[in-house]
């Protein structure tokens, strides 16, 4: 009787596990997510902020919170920072090209994680989402297409961008969630809206206070259409899963365009392109690539 329940559920989920789906959308992921990465840490060293921010705070660095047992201090001392810098970058850019993908995401994203030890007031959540993604790709077929070194593969695994869906799905459901505990005012008709608050603070967005004074129902209407978004987001676990990215696009362009948020905004808008993959797809050239498997 056990047997006969479970061998039709074991029988769905090899199937599962075992389809295939285009491989040219993980490849796009692939290229936009290192080049968030690269063009965010360029920046810190445009800033002259390398050897600030990313140096313990025992040799002149400004964060206290660090791990004093990092082994990449112990290694290299008030270099460490730098050297981690470099070789993120690097790592990045092999990612990116879908060269030698695997060993360059496992010591890139090490490397990575270990300048957000050495400044943890800076280690964002979008640097941890980022971090996370690519370690998904580590056992993606991501480096079969659009790169400088394979053959081209038409066809890869899909398990790993249904794990990937999966994440994002937790992440976007566990801030929806998180707004609506933490202030209930998102959902209210009459209270302030939180976004006026949000998208007028100073310290973090391009909106004038005083000019905006007078938009609240904008503000109001916006929150809702946030918290919409973020809670709906397991639909990224249906088919209409490029449907839902419409209104997610739309959300990171509106955050992208009214806050100065750092790689935020961009390393959200990286993951688009694929999960917008069908409508993409639908509109470019065929290669020879089926959609799905």
């Amino acid at each position: 009787m056990i047997r006969a329940f479970m061998k039709p559920m074991w029988t769905a989920w090899l199937d599962r596990c075992e389809r295939t789906e285009d491989a040219r959308p993980l490849a796009w992921l692939r290229i936009a997510l290192p080049l968030c990465v690269v063009a965010d840490l360029l920046r810190a060293v445009q800033l002259g902020l390398v050897d600030v921010v990313f140096v313990p705070y025992s040799l002149g660095g400004l964060s206290r919170f660090q791990d004093p047992h990092l082994l990449i201090v112990e290694w290299f001392g008030a270099s460490a920072g730098g050297i981690a810098l470099v070789v993120t970058v690097i790592c990045m850019l092999f990612v990116s090209m879908g060269v030698w993908m695997k060993p360059a995401i496992l010591l890139g994203v090490l490397a990575y994680a270990q300048l957000g030890h050495l400044y943890p007031p800076g280690d964002r959540t979008i640097d941890r989402i980022l971090r996370t993604a690519l370690l998904f790709l580590l056992f993606s077929g991501a480096d079969h297409h659009t790169t400088l070194r394979r053959a081209k593969q038409t066809l890869i695994a899909a398990w790993p961008a249904d794990l990937l869906r999966f994440f994002l799905v937790l992440v976007y459901l566990s801030a929806g969630v998180a707004k609506l505990l933490e202030q209930p005012g998102w959902l209210s008709m009459t209270a302030e809206p939180p976004l006026v608050r949000i998208l007028t603070d100073p310290m973090s967005s391009r909106l004038d206070p005083v000019a905006w004074a007078d938009n609240s129902a904008w503000f109001r209407w916006g929150g809702f259409f946030a918290i919409g978004i973020e809670l709906s987001s397991p639909l990224l676990l249906t088919r209409y899963a490029h449907l839902w990215a419409i209104g997610g696009l739309f959300m990171h362009l509106g955050i992208t365009l009214t806050m100065s948020l750092g790689m935020f905004g961009w390393g959200m808008l990286a993951f688009y392109p694929w999960l917008l993959a069908p409508f993409i797809l639908s509109r470019v050239k065929n290669d020879g690539n089926p959609t799905t498997g």
